[in-house]
């Protein structure tokens, strides 16, 4: 689709009606304490709203409402075509409101309004239809027995889930979780990550239009040591699904194994590398590709691809065309189409991400380009992104995650050491792999142990592709594909003796 002026997306942005309540039980609410927080637009520094902020007292009544909504069955007892139905209508509605989605979205975290228009709000929608499309194709089995007897495996929702989101890809990653986990006949309580709360407020107020009924769909926005921590040592919550670091993941296997043992699926950090060896033949795709990779959401995404470990034979080829490929990501106002590079979510993420930079120099990185804040008049948090040539192993900018545009540019001599290089990480979620050689494309797709590698591009695959990582990138389950409506499932076997 095409895009509007910079002026139109503003005029947008002025006239945006804002929900800054939470949804309990049907209902829109103030927090139960009357207090509120505020959300920063991180392109100008200036307050956007104030938000219903929650505690436990607030989280006790959205699980109880959620409780009594799954035990009633008025939404898992439900036929599969009409949960279907409910779901494509909020599809229909997000997909109705996107614009004004998209541009909440934008100001309210930053994001290029490229990316939202054209990326985060079509995928939204998708999402919704995909998991909602799948609802009567997920079959149950009858298992062999013998003739006086019949085994039924059946899959049934599991309860009460929370979803606690991420702030870098708001609507999506609620997408991305709330869609299988409805589709799936749940009830869910979700806290939309503080930083970001606008759009999923929003969401709240469609899926009232949409009919999904009270006490199904919770939203309870909120800081994490409140609402997230109430939600997951709460006894009455069956699972708990997470987007974000791994060391917040981790704490909430402790609180499961300290309470009720919900389900704990965690989608968590990322260090990926981008390998490229020196048979590539089209150098300057490459290079437009691994800088994507990079600089995609401000380098702000869990995928992003920092390690660049160039073969090298090919090294002194590509770097000099991944510099003018980060020199064409113009940063600047989020809602001028013409900005790939937006603002960094708050000033202290920004000052962790220049923290880095300082890092890795003192390590003896080579700074090869940018490193700075920009457009400090603005009132904004925008930053010129990184690159340092010549890292090891050993520096903190190659071994830790640092969620910014920062790239640490390594030598490769051989597919063995690629490979041993790719893997030297606690992580494991993404890689691409650059070869035309179909041989090196076997052994290092296999090698490196990722759950998403990419070929020849930068991705993380379509609305099929199921999306998780090794290691400390992810613990349980995936996002997306029809495995996401699975996990969010009982297995039941019910073994009937006939006579």
């Amino acid at each position: 689709m095409g895009f509007l002026t910079t002026g139109e997306y503003e005029e947008i942005a002025g006239r945006l009606d804002l929900n800054t309540k939470a949804l309990i039980n049907g209902k829109l609410v103030e927090s139960g304490s009357g207090r509120t927080f505020d959300t920063v637009n991180p392109a100008t520094g200036n307050v956007t709203a104030a938000i219903a902020s929650c505690d436990a007292e607030d989280v006790n009544a959205a699980v109880a409402a959620s409780r009594k909504a799954f035990n009633s069955g008025i939404w898992s007892d439900m036929g599969p075509g009409e949960r279907k139905a409910v779901l494509f209508r909020f599809a229909d509605l997000i997909e109705k409101h996107s614009l004004e989605l998209a541009v909440m979205e934008s100001i309210d975290s930053g994001k290029p309004i490229c990316d939202t228009v054209e990326g985060d709000l079509p995928e939204t929608v998708e999402c919704f239809r995909f998991a909602a499309e799948a609802i009567d194709k997920l079959n149950d089995e009858i298992t062999p027995t013998k003739s006086d007897a019949i085994n039924l495996v059946c899959r049934e929702p599991i309860g009460v889930c929370a979803a606690i989101l991420p702030w870098n890809f708001p609507i999506l990653m609620a997408a991305w979780k709330l869609a299988p986990i409805l589709a799936s006949g749940n009830c869910v309580v979700v806290k939309p990550a503080k930083l970001t709360s606008l759009t999923l407020l929003k969401l709240a107020v469609l899926s009232l239009e949409a009919g999904i009924p009270a006490g199904v769909l919770n939203v309870v926005p909120g800081s994490g040591s409140s609402v997230g921590d109430a939600l997951a040592n709460h006894m009455d919550v069956d699972l708990i699904t997470f987007t974000g670091s791994t060391e917040v993941g981790k704490s909430l296997l402790n609180c499961s194994g300290s309470t009720n043992l919900k389900r704990v699926m965690l989608e968590l950090g990322g260090k990926n590398p981008c390998v490229v060896m020196p048979d590539i033949s089209d150098l300057d795709y490459a290079a437009e590709e691994i800088v994507k990779a990079g600089l995609w959401n401000m380098g702000e995404n869990c995928t992003q691809n920092s390690r660049i470990i160039i073969h090298k034979d090919i090294k002194d080829i590509l770097l000099p065309k991944i510099l003018a490929e980060v020199q064409k990501w113009k940063a600047g106002n989020p809602l001028d189409p013409d900005n790939l590079h937006g603002a960094i979510i708050e000033k202290a993420h920004m000052d962790r991400i220049l923290q880095y930079v300082d890092i890795g120099k003192a390590e003896g990185a080579e700074l090869v380009y940018g490193g700075d804040r920009i457009l400090e008049e603005t009132g904004g948090f925008f930053l010129q992104p990184a690159v340092f040539n010549n890292c090891d192993q050993s520096m903190r900018i190659v071994k830790e995650e640092i969620f910014g545009p920062v790239f640490a540019i390594e030598t490769c001599s051989d597919m063995a050491e690629a490979i041993a290089m790719a893997n030297d990480t606690q992580y494991g979620l993404q890689a691409s792999v650059w070869t035309d050689n179909v041989n090196y494309i076997h052994h290092l797709t296999r090698g490196i142990k990722a759950g998403v590698i990419s070929v020849n591009h930068f991705s993380e695959g379509d609305i099929t592709t199921p999306f998780g990582g090794f290691k400390q990138s992810g613990y349980m389950g995936r996002d997306k594909s029809i495995w996401a409506n699975r996990q969010y499932t009982e297995l039941k076997s019910i073994f009937i003796k006939t006579r």
